[in-house]
């Protein structure tokens, strides 16, 4: 029960579960959705963080994935470190690259969501215990070259102890771990964009890499390791907080749009006896809580359908993310016809996606206790004729329109679910304000007074003990002024 160590293998199955569970879907994700507008905060402290009241900028609030974000890195070093040619099992390449590639990912996430942050001396504890404040443009630097060095490593094989099962992912596929190497290095890449006038090369590489990457939705970096006692960490949040309800702005950005999903992914009562909201049942529910403006409450709002995917994957990366973010390049490009049929082709995946996790949701053995979520007649069935009719019907015409404001339309609403996907639809808005572009509108009217959190405060584990993070977080009101270096600021 105290162990000093253990090999490589079994240390990547935590970094890859604490990656899901603590840092894609915990409390990033679900304080973000509300932000962008995905879910709403209706109770207690998501209630506090919809209305930008102390929860936005206080230190104790993102305390907990803060510290799980260090350790994760901590782990994920580690699992580099003895995989190495001077550790003690070298020639283990897939392993390190896992390794390699988790480091990118946590410190990315880490550095992405705090901005500047404790990084070169952060994880040798016993030489440093009040780590310098790194730059992000120089952690960027470093995210890349763990990236690269992955895509080396999963070149090879795993020689000395393969980690097999131990990856709960892809169970040692060096194939299918370099496909998502390639995948993440574009999502990464597209962050510089603000930086630089001249993004031609840029998005040429994130084509390239795209293309290197999944073929299928079989093969995204998911996590899929849920049952009746693991739960999906969104119906975790829920079941145990019943803190967020169904957004007004996620509904009527569906509805104008006539998304088949509109019809599918609300429910009346997000409690035990649950209702599919459809056409002829909107006016007779219970409302669907306006952004900013809810009456504090547990249960007195309709609710996303996905905070009752019991199963539902956490995606670190999925298909359809790498779709999008190819159909984006190549529309930055100007080459707008294969943009739109890469677009077609995200779209349909996302829904598809979607469907996945409402069955998940119908599926939920919480709800089943108490009869399951009942499903009227009219309620939208996903598939994809479904997809593919809504592209062609709906989404087509205003790409011709727009062509740029389409896909990152139809990006935000396809990374709206129970995967953990909001913490980079977070980014991509806050990347889209840095170059100007005011295609997603946001209705929290608390925004207007400049309250739209531009980043979030630092953890207090670190802000009470460590002198450089505590002078950095001030009194955290910088969370609302100061945007991270890659969207236009200065830390």
């Amino acid at each position: 029960n105290n162990m000093q160590d253990a090999p490589a293998k079994s240390i990547v199955t935590d970094v890859l579960t604490s990656t899901a569970f603590s840092m894609v879907g915990g409390d990033f994700s679900t304080y973000l959705s509300t932000y962008i507008e995905h879910e709403v905060g209706c109770h207690n402290q998501l209630f506090r963080a919809e209305n930008r009241n102390v929860e936005p900028s206080s230190s104790s609030t993102f305390n907990n994935a803060w510290r799980s974000g260090y350790k994760t890195l901590q782990n994920s070093l580690l699992v580099v470190e003895k995989c190495s040619d001077n550790g003690s099992e070298p020639g283990n390449d897939v392993t390190r690259g896992i390794g390699e590639l988790m480091t990118a990912y946590n410190l990315a996430l880490l550095t992405d969501l705090f901005g500047d942050i404790p990084w070169s001396e952060s994880c040798n504890m016993s030489q440093y215990f009040t780590p310098k404040i790194d730059k992000q443009e120089d952690i960027y630097k470093d995210i890349f070259k763990y990236i690269d060095n992955a895509i080396i490593s999963f070149e090879g094989e795993d020689s000395f102890q393969s980690v097999g099962y131990q990856d709960l992912i892809y169970t040692g596929s060096n194939t299918k771990w370099k496909k998502a190497a390639h995948g993440i290095k574009a999502r990464y890449l597209l962050r510089s964009l603000p930086l630089t006038a001249d993004n031609k090369d840029i998005l040429e590489e994130v084509v390239a890499n795209v293309n290197k990457s999944f073929t299928s939705a079989s093969e995204q970096l998911s996590y899929n390791s849920y049952s009746g006692a693991n739960l999906n960490p969104l119906m975790a949040f829920f079941w145990s907080r019943a803190a967020i309800a169904a957004s007004k702005s996620m509904f009527e950005k569906l509805e104008e749009r006539n998304d088949p999903r509109t019809y599918a992914c609300f429910i009346d009562s997000h409690y035990r006896r649950a209702k599919v909201i459809t056409p002829s049942t909107i006016n007779d529910i219970v409302p669907i809580a306006v952004n900013g403006m809810v009456t504090q409450g547990q249960y007195s709002n309709a609710g996303s359908i996905f905070v009752a995917a019991q199963s539902a994957d956490t995606h670190i990366l999925s298909y359809h993310e790498i779709l999008f973010i190819k159909a984006e390049a190549l529309t930055r490009l100007g080459r707008v016809d294969e943009a739109k049929e890469v677009l077609k082709t995200a779209v349909v995946a996302a829904i598809e996606n979607t469907a996945k996790s409402i069955d998940a949701a119908y599926k939920s053995s919480y709800y089943l206790r108490y009869g399951g979520i009942r499903v009227p007649d009219d309620v939208s069935i996903l598939n994809t004729k479904v997809a593919e009719e809504y592209f062609d019907n709906e989404v087509a015409p205003l790409f011709d329109a727009n062509p740029l404001k389409e896909v990152m339309t139809q990006k935000y609403i396809g990374m709206f679910g129970a995967n953990g996907e909001a913490v980079e639809t977070y980014s991509d808005i806050r990347r889209m304000m840095a170059m100007g572009e005011d295609f997603i509108e946001l209705k929290n009217p608390n925004n207007a007074n400049n309250k739209f959190p531009l980043r979030l405060p630092y953890g207090n584990s670190d802000t009470t003990t460590n002198p450089n993070v505590n002078a950095a977080y001030g009194n955290g009101q910088y969370v609302y002024t100061e945007p991270v270096w890659w969207a236009g600021g200065t830390r």
